[in-house]
């Protein structure tokens, strides 16, 4: 990281630590990172954004974090579901792609039920 960048990061760490509603400040960032926060920002306007670290295991506690749920509804998932893992002596670890079609899943059964609902409920739209 450059130290400009590091400088701004620090200024929106600054800013972020007090209560105020919206926040102020300007970055200066490698042309990739902007691309990438711009991106997110799109997300986030459009369907909602996660930021997840790239990275190609995750703890069962960082998986049940990414995927909004908490770590033994997650350990239940993974005994009921075949979710892929692997273990680390005592430890499960989550490969990256096994949490994206967790929540693929999740986001498909959760469309179902809505759905479901909606036909026996009637749709007002």
């Amino acid at each position: 990281m450059t130290s400009a960048l590091t400088e701004d990061v620090q200024a929106l760490r600054s800013s972020l630590a007090g209560d105020a509603h919206e926040i102020e400040v300007t970055l200066r960032l490698p042309r990739e990172s902007a691309e990438k926060v711009l991106a997110l920002l799109d997300a986030e306007q459009t369907v909602g954004a996660l930021v997840v670290p790239v990275k190609q295991e995750f703890t069962t506690t960082e998986a049940a974090a990414i995927l909004g749920m908490s770590r033994p509804t997650l350990m239940r998932m993974i005994e009921r579901r075949g979710v892929g893992f692997r273990m680390v002596g005592k430890h499960h670890r989550i490969p990256a792609s096994s949490i994206q079609k967790l929540r693929e899943f999740l986001d498909e059964d959760h469309m179902a039920v809505v759905a479901g609902l909606a036909n026996k409920y009637g749709n007002d739209d």
